[in-house]
């Protein structure tokens, strides 16, 4: 039995392009005597029971969207124990993997990227069984960011995240927390905390140094000064200049809260889990054409 190119998409994203980009997709591989499935489901549970059902007969997986679309395909590859070659048409709201690994936003480069077949290993994190293909985030910042609807996101673009904040900064506040593992422990007072599996967030780079691991920036209990040095890495992009910031890099961490408030995440740009998470980097997870 031949094996198929798996096209896979949530049919709301992009403004609700990735139906069309799919269809266009599909004439192009059926041209090249390939078989296409098309996988399509609203909802991210939803989608990956579809992606794990197919996934033995997929010769490679394309996703169309952005990072929300790669963390539904990668969480299903985390629960099967299974991966195979992965492509990306970008067709989401920041594409920040895109962008840290150059596959091209214009889908026509982004096929002839999947259509010359160069793989590269790539690693991503894993939290309570979901995948973290680009960031987890929790805090004030990230509850503010859980109350953003997608058809906001797509009306007002990025912006929306700012006037979120803005309008409810004065209602949260901090969170004590505990970041330990088999070998460390260590209490903070968080009011924000950012883990990226790379160097780069929201599309541009943050990081100087490349690391082989998590990294891991928190900003602590927030005062008038502290909220002055976030809105400067929100205009510069560079987190780790800061001396008000606690950072470090890790490949297996517990975070808990200790003061009894609860405290979601938010992974790749959706809600996500709540504390208490699991977090664990996967070296070389997945193949991905680039």
């Amino acid at each position: 039995m031949q094996q198929k190119y798996l096209l896979f998409f949530n049919s709301q994203a992009g403004e609700g392009t990735a139906q069309k980009v799919a269809e266009d997709l599909e004439n192009k591989l059926q041209l090249r005597g390939k078989q296409v499935v098309q996988l399509a489901a609203e909802g991210q549970e939803e989608a990956i029971k579809q992606l794990i059902a197919n996934l033995s007969q997929a010769q490679a997986v394309i996703c169309i969207g952005g990072d929300g679309t790669l963390n539904a395909a990668l969480t299903a590859f985390i629960r099967a124990k299974k991966s195979v070659p992965l492509g990306l048409i970008p067709n989401g709201t920041v594409n920040n993997f895109a962008q840290k690994w150059k596959i091209p936003l214009d889908k026509d480069q982004a096929f002839a990227k999947i259509i010359k077949a160069d793989l590269q290993p790539v690693s991503i994190g894993k939290c309570n069984g979901q995948a973290v293909v680009s960031s987890l985030t929790f805090g004030s910042l990230a509850n503010i960011s859980n109350d953003v609807r997608q058809s906001e996101k797509q009306k007002y673009g990025l912006a929306v995240y700012g006037l979120k904040a803005l309008k409810n900064l004065h209602r949260n506040s901090s969170y004590k927390t505990e970041f330990y593992n088999d070998v460390f422990s260590m209490p903070a007072k968080v009011w924000f905390c950012l883990i990226t599996t790379t160097d780069f967030i929201g599309g541009r780079r943050y990081l100087g140094a490349k690391n082989n691991g998590l990294h891991v920036t928190m900003l602590n209990n927030m005062k008038v000064n502290k909220l002055l040095n976030y809105s400067y890495f929100a205009f510069t992009g560079n987190l780790r200049k800061s001396t008000t910031l606690t950072s470090f890099d890790i490949k297996k961490l517990i975070i808990k809260t200790t003061d009894g408030k609860a405290a979601g995440t938010r992974i790749d740009g959706d809600p996500g889990p709540a504390l208490p998470v699991k977090i664990e980097w996967l070296p070389n997870f997945v193949s991905v054409f680039m």
